[in-house]
């Protein structure tokens, strides 16, 4: 059976049998599990991450924090020079796992402590580095958005029309990981092209421009993405797809719901509510009794609701604004859009987000009446059952590119993968 994985008072997300259990301490064995299994396309390094885990005090952020900080500089360093002495492929293999591994430290970093900016900065440098190795090269993407620009990236097979998913996180991951947890890696595999995008509010894009918030209608800034992406000569205009991850399930569904020029959905998890996505109802309510009773003796998890995650919809008084965060997750909800959902639409469901969360989500799919759409849960037996299906990409991406193969009439392309 799954265990609800906790750090203090805060349930988190669930694993099973598949997960690494290199920890006690459940959120910690839960992002242990989601790091190493970026190993799939060659984003980590299985004894590089274990080693890793001999220096952090289960439970301690700031030893896992600084574990790996020091993974992450020994091999950013190894790739430097790989690359000086001309060992292209040493090099880029070395940065990737080095952006991983950045990632994992900036992870468990606050908004509000120094060390995160600089950690942010290695990640994408490194990813950067070794995306100018890749064959066609990697492009960072600036989107033009309201008047600002969306971060991203841009990797092409080659230079003909293709077909195309625009690959998409939930709320604390990163462009760079979306390569290789996302889609990115596997689809290039495939033949399709990748446009990895953050919205307002997501990592990258928040980190380079902080006035830009989450929004309700998702559809405006998926609009703008399929803009871009119409603007290049190396994506074919009716086979542009969706690919979202976690918080994503409402934000991808609520963007297909109006954006006709979708030719697909896939969603790592379908969110009806955005209140029952990882236990944020019952985070509330703990938090309003904290409130209530004046304690201010916030764990980790509370922490980052109130400094790191809050200010991405502009909310920046900490406690004070959580009716204020509750109201935004309260009106982030898919009801009443069950007509306008109409393209073909693929869920895969990870079985340890719980029954109940399961359970709403078939719910609201079983309201939809393209024969096309699909429900696939994912298991223990699966292997894959964590949330979004953490530690199995390889299943995950079979899943959910032989769907979209089928859906949009395809052959398998394939490539040589070099990427």
């Amino acid at each position: 059976m799954s265990k609800i994985l906790t750090l203090g008072q805060a349930n988190v997300f669930s694993t099973g049998k598949s997960s690494a259990k290199a920890f006690k301490d459940g959120y910690f064995d839960y992002n242990f599990a989601r790091f190493l299994g970026l190993a799939t396309y060659s984003g980590a390094e299985i004894a590089e991450c274990f080693e890793t885990a001999t220096r952090i005090k289960d439970g301690d952020i700031n030893s896992w924090i600084e574990a790996w900080s020091s993974t992450a500089r020994r091999i950013e360093a190894y790739a430097d020079n790989a690359f000086k002495g001309g060992h292209k492929v040493s090099a880029k293999e070395a940065w990737l796992r080095a952006t991983t591994y950045y990632q994992a430290a900036f992870f468990f970093t606050l908004d509000t402590d120094p060390r995160k900016e600089k950690l942010y900065e290695r990640h994408t440098t490194c990813f950067q580095s070794a995306g100018k190795l890749f064959d066609p090269p990697l492009e960072v993407v600036s989107i033009p958005y309201e008047g600002k620009f969306l971060y991203g990236h841009f990797l092409r097979v080659d230079d003909k029309p293709r077909p195309t998913v625009l690959i998409q996180m939930g709320a604390d991951g990163s462009a760079e990981q979306m390569y290789f947890s996302g889609g990115g890696a596997a689809a290039l595999r495939r033949g399709y092209n990748a446009l990895i995008f953050e919205g307002p509010g997501q990592t990258g894009t928040f980190m380079r421009d902080r006035s830009l918030h989450y929004r309700k209608d998702w559809e405006v800034v998926v609009g703008a993405v399929v803009d871009y992406a119409l603007t290049r000569k190396e994506v074919d205009p009716t086979k542009i797809s969706l690919i979202a991850y976690s918080m994503g399930g409402y934000f991808g569904p609520r963007a297909a719901a109006f954006e006709n020029r979708l030719a697909a959905l896939i969603s790592s998890g379908l969110v009806p509510s955005c209140l029952d996505i990882a236990g944020a109802r019952t985070r509330y309510e703990v938090m309003k009794k904290m409130q209530a009773d004046g304690n201010t003796d916030y764990n980790h998890a509370q922490k980052y609701v109130l400094y790191e995650h809050m200010p991405k919809y502009g909310l920046t008084n900490g406690i004070e604004d959580l009716d204020k965060l509750y109201d935004f997750l309260e009106s982030f909800n898919l009801y009443g859009l069950e007509d306008k959902l109409t393209l073909p639409l693929l869920v895969v469901q990870a079985a340890a987000e719980g029954e109940e969360q399961t359970a709403a989500a078939r719910a609201f799919f079983d309201k939809l009446s393209n024969p096309l759409n699909k429900f696939r849960v994912t298991t223990e037996e699966d292997a894959a059952e964590m949330h979004c299906q953490k530690g199995n990409a390889m299943l995950m991406h079979a899943i959910m590119f032989d769907w979209l193969d089928d859906v949009l009439g395809l052959s398998e392309v394939p490539t040589n993968g070099a990427t």
